[in-house]
This record gives C-alpha cells, structure tokens and sequence, in this order.
C-alpha cells in the first residue's frame, strides 16, 4: 500500500506534511515521530508490516526535514519558538488522526530526536493519546546538556541561528562515530546493517548539518522536560541498542528509566537489544523490533 501524503495547517504558515499508511480496516493508530537529519519515508517498511496487522500509520516530517523543506531551511526548525512549533505540530497531526479513528487506541512512537519531542508534547497534551513508546533516547543529563547549550547559544551569537557548525557536529555525530572505529563510512553508528547505512549515506534528505537555531531549541527543548508533569496513568514503552551511543550504550538509557519510575510515570515496558545501535527498526533484528513495537500496541477496543 503506497502512503498518502497530507498537509494539515499549522498554528503558523507552515504547512504541515505527513505520510499515511491506512489499511482497509484498522484496529489500531499508531503516529511516528522521526528523528533528526531523517525522514518519514524511512518508516514505510514497517508501515507496510503493521498495516498487514490492522495498524494505521500516520508519520510526520517534522519543521526542517523532508523532501518538502527548502535545502536552505534543511536542519532548521524556525527562527523563532522551534522547539514549541515541532510540539504544536505534532499535536495536530495527533488530532488528525484522532478526528479519523475516533474509537481506535493512539499510541505516539517518538525515534531519538523524535523521542524528545514526544516526551515534550506528553507534557503538554498528554490526554490526547493513549500509549508512548519512546525509541533510541535517554536520560536528560543536566551536568551535560546545560554548557553545551551555552556554547550553542555563544556560536549562535557569533555566527547567527542559521549556522551551520563544524564543531558541533565533532561533539555530536562524530563522536557517536568514533564508537565504532575503524569506520566504513560516517554513520556505522547506525546500524550493524551496511544496507541500511548506506542508504542513509546515499539519501539526500538524511545526514546533513544542523543549524545552531536548531540545537538551541532542542537542547533547551530537552532540559525543559519533566517527567513529573506527565500524565501517571498513561502507559509508557522505552526501547533501545545497547550498542547506541545516544544511550550511552544503555546506561543512560537505563538511568532514564530509573528516572522515570522516580517521578510516577507509569513504565510499562522496558527493552534493551543486545548489539543493537541507533536505529532500532533498520537494524540486523528489525523483525525482533517490529514484533516488539506491535506487542507495545494497547489491546483493540471491543
């Protein structure tokens, strides 16, 4: 099944695309947000897979992302409230789902940088859904993240939002990289799977450099969650690699959860692949992980 592609009108000028995989009858919903220097067309393989089991798949691009997005604005959420827009846009695409199968469990798949920005909409219009999963994310180091962000914000000051910056991505990419050395190619981090790593080498719309504006706003974006402010009964799945340096090859990963559990939500699921890296569902066990997300599903309502 080819996916349809929508545009929903956002609280601003943007128009907001988003992929659509629908089967004829679907018992569940399930809304993927993608991470960074990705796209949602990534995601139709396991769309397909879940359509096959009655699932309805409806995938965002977010701001800066996607083959709609001019090359100039690629890396770039918006000149001014990014990180609030991306949330904002997330909710409509929710609601636009929602207004389709009112009556079909929601479940919100946030993938790395997709993972925060879901957190961060659960914080704010956590009634709208019914079930998380949160893939390839982490704990929120404070001690870390907070003079990294000065640091954004002082070459952002000297260079200007639009920025794209060497160094940044030393201390980010490359250094999740160098995990892997001697490397193939620049993104081994990805995934075991050569295939699938290079095909993201190859894909135009994957891999490029971020702007300083954009890590501003998620790096401020992400120290602003607090788990604590979260909806208690709602039911939250966490997956990653313990191989995927974003989690710190699963210890922070691990303490994530820890942190979670500390501030009442409700985790309901936990689940480390072994030699798995950053991206779960193109990885060597990506039948493991699509089986896995399609158990996380909530039963269908009767």
């Amino acid at each position: 099944m080819n996916a349809q592609e929508r545009f929903i009108a956002s609280t601003d000028s943007h128009r907001i695309p988003l992929l659509c995989w629908i089967p004829d009858q679907a018992s569940q919903v399930l809304v993927i947000a993608h991470g960074m220097a990705e796209h949602a067309a990534r995601y139709e393989p396991l769309a397909h897979w879940l359509n096959e089991r009655g699932v309805a798949v409806y995938a965002i691009q977010h701001r800066g992302h996607g083959p709609h997005c001019p090359p100039e604005n690629r890396g770039h959420y918006a000149d001014k409230d990014g990180w609030q827009k991306v949330i904002d846009d997330l909710s409509l695409v929710i609601q636009h789902a929602r207004s389709e199968y009112p009556d079909r469990p929601l479940s919100l798949f946030g993938h790395s940088m997709g993972s925060f920005i879901a957190q961060a909409y659960v914080q704010q219009y956590g009634e709208q859904i019914d079930n998380l999963l949160l893939c390839a994310t982490n704990r929120i180091d404070r001690l870390k993240l907070a003079p990294y962000l000065g640091l954004v914000k002082l070459i952002k000051l000297l260079r200007g939002k639009h920025h794209r910056s060497p160094l940044i991505d030393t201390l980010s990419f490359d250094a999740f990289n160098k995990e892997f050395a001697p490397n193939r190619t620049g993104h081994d981090w990805l995934s075991r799977d050569p295939s699938h790593v290079d095909r993201y080498e190859n894909d135009p719309l994957c891999g490029f450099s971020c702007t300083v504006g954009l890590w501003t706003d998620f790096i401020g974006g992400m120290l602003s969650l607090n788990p604590a402010q979260w909806r208690k009964d709602l039911p939250v799945n966490l997956m990653a690699g313990d191989q995927d340096p974003v989690g710190e090859m699963g210890k922070g990963f691990n303490r994530h959860i820890a942190n979670l559990r500390r501030a009442g939500v409700r985790v309901v699921s936990e689940r480390l692949f072994p030699g798995a890296r950053h991206e779960l569902v193109n990885e060597t066990v990506a039948d493991e992980v699509w089986n896995h997300i399609y158990q996380c599903l909530l039963p269908a309502k009767p």
